[in-house]
């Protein structure tokens, strides 16, 4: 992109996600980016997608990518048991990449697409788009030279009761259920604070609904999980209480801090006094415009959740998808130091 060129991009897959990240690049303008083409298995979601943008539309991938010679960058937007192949094949283009999480469905899938990411050495990143709210950086600040005692956060929201999400989200092999689709950006939030987790502890039950082989998800997982640096912390997330609520309370010496993920807000107290704030900037709009000046700076140090780290996070969850599975602590797989 030189001179300060709009950076070209392309989507793989179009469903919800990819029209929150196009709500974000039609906001930032086309001076920055310009959407070239969409892919997606159903063809005329693509074409119609294509239709609004005045891009061209594709049904295979690998298509795209061979015939689009001037992309830029990549958005990977499948859903989260389709992304190493995609993630691969644009790598190996020198195309960056921001994918949505998790950023593989298991351990293989997650190997396959660092190591390809790593040969081509691309920009980045992961959709937690919860590291760019600005509560967080708000807070991250307050904490500056703290040690993290404690850390407690919860997900609450009805999807397993009011079942108002596509039928994959309710199958374990195709969604990984709450933790693995959702509670993953909370766990994320906490590795942001605490660093990295030496083991995990879960349970979990389905009470409202009735085990089929269109329903194999669990409904609601409490996890308790032991940092290296000596903090501990609970998550609880459930897919079966309408009473929505996303948080996540972070304690230390004289600080106790509560960021509201759900209402860009914290609250809390540090040295005695309250804190009480609240935000308007968009996290998903922070997150792609910063992943645009990463792409045409060709410089992958500006994104806060890159591909290898986010595995991290995965690792944890999968960590307490076993754990819930086995009845026993499990240590989760580590990834940044391969």
């Amino acid at each position: 992109m030189p001179g300060g060129t709009a950076v070209r991009v392309a989507f793989v897959g179009t469903g919800g996600i990819a029209h929150r990240h196009l709500q974000s690049l039609r906001e930032l303008g086309t001076e920055r980016a310009r959407i070239v083409s969409f892919c997606d298995i159903d063809l005329p979601r693509a074409q119609r997608a294509a239709q609004e943008y005045g891009a061209t539309a594709y049904a295979d991938f690998q298509e795209m990518l061979a015939r689009e010679q001037g992309l830029d960058a990549v958005f990977i937007c499948t859903p989260p048991f389709v992304r190493a192949e995609p993630i691969a094949a644009a790598a190996a283009r020198g195309l960056a990449i921001f994918c949505e999480k998790p950023p593989a469905f298991d351990a293989a899938q997650g190997r396959t697409a660092l190591e390809a990411i790593r040969r081509a050495g691309v920009v980045n990143n992961v959709g937690f788009m919860y590291r760019w709210l600005a509560p967080v950086d708000r807070a991250r600040e307050l904490l500056r030279d703290r040690r993290v005692a404690a850390v407690r956060s919860v997900f609450l929201c009805g999807p397993a009761i009011e079942h108002n999400l596509p039928g994959w989200f309710l199958l374990q092999d195709r969604s990984g259920g709450p933790l693995l689709d959702q509670g993953i950006h909370v766990l994320d939030l906490q590795r942001y604070f605490a660093g990295e987790v030496g083991s995990v502890h879960a349970g979990a039950n389905t009470l409202f609904n009735q085990r089929t082989p269109e329903f194999t998800i669990q409904e609601t997982y409490a996890l308790e999980l032991n940092y290296t640096c000596g903090a501990v912390a609970t998550h609880l997330h459930s897919w079966a209480c309408t009473a929505a609520i996303g948080q996540l309370e972070v304690v230390s010496d004289r600080a106790r801090l509560t960021v509201d993920v759900m209402n860009n807000r914290l609250e809390g107290v540090v040295d005695g006094t309250p804190v009480q704030e609240g935000f308007s900037r968009d996290p998903y709009l922070r997150e792609v415009d910063q992943f645009l000046t990463a792409v045409t700076e060709r410089n992958p140090g500006l994104m806060r959740s890159t591909y290898a780290d986010a595995l991290e996070t995965c690792a944890v969850a999968w960590a307490g998808l076993r754990s819930a599975d086995l009845g026993q602590p499990q240590v989760p797989e580590r990834f940044s130091a391969r």
